[in-house]
């Protein structure tokens, strides 16, 4: 499949046109729920929060060691609950599924699923070099990123 291919299963590529029939990259489950705070330089808008929960598996090709186990967990993101944050949900499941948001490191039995290349706050303070909020730019920041990795 094509790099810039980011579909999943079962889907033909947009460059290539070869048809791959098992998803990409690191598979688990992808919830938003609505959290009734305010985040800083957000104060009149909620928090929506992003729950992935990826259980262990076994490392694919690109991975540390294909074939072997690795450590899934659970990982929490958040977005200020606006529009444009709202626009974006639809884009960062599309790069959940098709392999950008997680990877694994670590060989053998330190082998665990980490964070990827797309960019998430996993944190509600603490400002940027803490991955949380303030941070005025992150957003565009997000969709310049995704928009790199073809998903629009």
């Amino acid at each position: 499949m094509c790099p810039k291919c980011l579909e999943t299963r079962h889907v033909l590529c947009r460059v290539c046109t070869e048809t791959e029939q098992t998803p990409r990259g690191i598979l688990g489950e992808m919830k938003k729920s609505t959290l009734h705070l305010s985040l800083l330089g957000h104060n009149k808008d909620g928090v929506i929060k992003i729950t992935y929960r990826i259980p262990d598996g076994i490392q694919g090709e690109g991975h540390p060691s294909p074939g072997k186990p690795f450590r899934g967990g659970t990982f929490e993101a958040f977005l200020p609950d606006t529009e444009k944050a709202k626009k974006l949900l639809p884009r960062l499941e599309r790069a959940f599924r098709g392999g950008l948001t997680f990877t694994v490191r670590g060989k053998g039995s330190e082998a665990q699923v980490t964070w990827d290349c797309i960019p998430h706050k996993t944190s509600l303070q603490g400002g940027k070099a803490q991955k949380g909020y303030p941070d005025s730019n992150y957003l565009t920041r997000l969709s310049d990123v995704l928009n790199s990795h073809g998903i629009d």
